[in-house]
């Protein structure tokens, strides 16, 4: 027997369903994406946002692509380089003299196509208000990939970072949305983008009240987090953001061709929604990002405070964060008595385990970041020492920026000073600490991603939890607030 308040969540989940999958409306997209000067405007950005353009446009969608300056000319992109035959001539010269993170940096200008205008806020405000206000009969998608700050005060108050070093905060970008009552949705993949979701909300600052229009979102990460995913490299085969698992789950394949993992149209119905790509990217993501969507910040929000005093329940519900629970945790080696459902995971061991690993992992990322700061003295000083030994013989070095100093790079004489360098006794035990240096990075970045997937467990077990919360305390308008969310999340790019 279906009791009556489940019969009647499960008609009014249905019902929000079909009024947004069956919408007639229209998809015009808005992406805006690249730094906020040339040296925060990496390469993976520009591919990010060239990979999402082709795949909106694939499905049709009307795009407005806003990027750096715009198409002004020079440089406003810089990535990375591999020297093609061994270490360059200067390399040498570079390690020496502290910039060997800059010596296989180049930049230029982006190629991303269509682009309609710079994201400076005072030539981007004015254009986004037009889109918002002409599209007021279509579903509005805004995309963005680039970089965030952080808010001290508020999470309305995260920006997004702009060319110029200008920004917009998610209270601004609210206020801009005050006019519009047509659905808008929204995917941010940078730093702190989690304070977004309060564009769903009547007021930005505060309160549980959803906005009378619908809106909701998926975000890298939460207000208060850093993101993956501002690599200056070009070699996609390394990219673990969000932008990249979602967007692959939408296209069915990942920016090289690749099918993805496993098919992420879940209730297989043949078409991919953004809730599903959330959610497959929410499971299948390995990186720092512990991402959210705007139906889980809406759970975060309503919890009462008494409920977190509940005492665990013996067996999770049966939803679907319950089910990546038990995967993920499968796949972790965490021990867990399982029932005879795949969800019925015992939920008093498994947080136990689960803090277990935590402080191991916890431990051995204390012990990365110690030795790197062991490792960074020693190259400090050894760079020093051979500072001073090539000075001594070319005084030129002590003033880069001088007419001495071009004097030497003009008539050749950097380039010998190079070699020579190469052959001095310390510079050899100056590359080895650089390269130990270098591999306790990738070390660190891997111990950061294993920590965030074993934080991932707890945050689905926590959803898990509150979704069955909200339908047992949740009153009539907060569970119909929490389902009008999903469904605004659970529609396909095109509706």
């Amino acid at each position: 027997m279906i009791h009556w308040k489940n019969a009647r969540q499960l008609l009014t989940a249905s019902a929000l369903s079909l009024l947004y999958s069956g919408s007639a409306l229209s998809t015009e997209a808005v992406l805006i994406g690249g730094g906020y000067n040339v040296h925060g405007s990496q390469g993976q950005i520009e591919l990010n946002v060239k990979w999402v353009q082709s795949i909106l446009e694939t499905q049709n969608i009307t795009v407005d692509t806003y990027f750096t300056d715009g198409d002004e000319p020079g440089a406003d992109v810089h990535y990375v380089v591999v020297p093609e035959q061994g270490q360059s001539r200067t390399e040498p010269l570079a390690r020496v003299f502290y910039d060997w993170v800059l010596e296989n940096r180049r930049y230029r200008e982006h190629s991303v196509p269509n682009v309609l205008g710079s994201t400076r806020r005072n030539e981007l405000e004015p254009k986004l208000r037009d889109i918002i206000e002409r599209t007021d009969d279509q579903d509005l998608l805004l995309v963005y990939n680039g970089h965030g700050s952080q808010s001290m005060t508020t999470p309305d108050r995260v920006t997004l970072n702009l060319w110029d070093d200008t920004t917009l905060t998610a209270r601004e970008l609210h206020e801009m949305l005050e006019p519009r009552t047509a659905p808008f949705r929204f995917v941010f993949t940078q730093c702190y983008s989690g304070g977004f979701h309060r564009l769903a909300y009547k007021e930005s600052q505060k309160g549980l009240e959803l906005n009378s229009t619908p809106r909701c979102g998926f975000t890298a990460e939460s207000a208060y987090r850093l993101a993956e995913g501002c690599s200056a490299s070009i070699d996609t085969d390394d990219y673990r953001d969000y932008t990249t698992y979602f967007f692959a789950a939408l296209a069915g394949e990942d920016r090289n061709g690749q099918a993805t993992s496993h098919n992420p149209d879940a209730n297989k119905d043949g078409i991919t929604t953004l809730r599903e790509a959330h959610l497959y990217t929410l499971e299948q993501a390995v990186s720092t990002d512990l991402s959210r969507s705007t139906s889980e910040d809406y759970l975060d929000q309503w919890q009462p405070w008494y409920l977190r005093w509940l005492p665990s329940p013996a067996i999770l519900p049966d939803n679907e964060y319950s089910r990546m629970f038990a995967q993920l945790a499968s796949q972790y080696e965490i021990d867990t008595p399982v029932g005879t459902a795949a969800v019925d995971t015992a939920a008093g061991a498994a947080p136990a385990a689960i803090r277990q690993k935590l402080a191991l992992n916890d431990q051995q990322q204390q012990a990365t970041i110690e030795q790197r700061h062991l490792l960074e003295n020693q190259i400090g000083r050894k760079q020093i020492e051979l500072q001073l030994a090539l000075m001594q013989h070319w005084p030129e070095l002590m003033g880069p920026y001088t007419g001495a100093y071009q004097t030497l790079a003009s008539n050749g004489s950097l380039l010998l000073i190079a070699d020579q360098i190469s052959q001095m006794p310390d510079y050899s035990s100056l590359v080895e600490a650089q390269t130990q240096f270098a591999d306790l990075d990738l070390e660190l970045l891997e111990q950061e991603r294993l920590g965030t997937q074993l934080h991932k467990l707890i945050r689905l077990r926590q959803l898990a939890l509150l979704k069955q919360q909200i339908s047992e305390y949740g009153s009539n308008q907060e569970q119909l607030d929490y389902h009008s969310l999903v469904a605004c999340e659970d529609t396909p790019l095109t509706p």
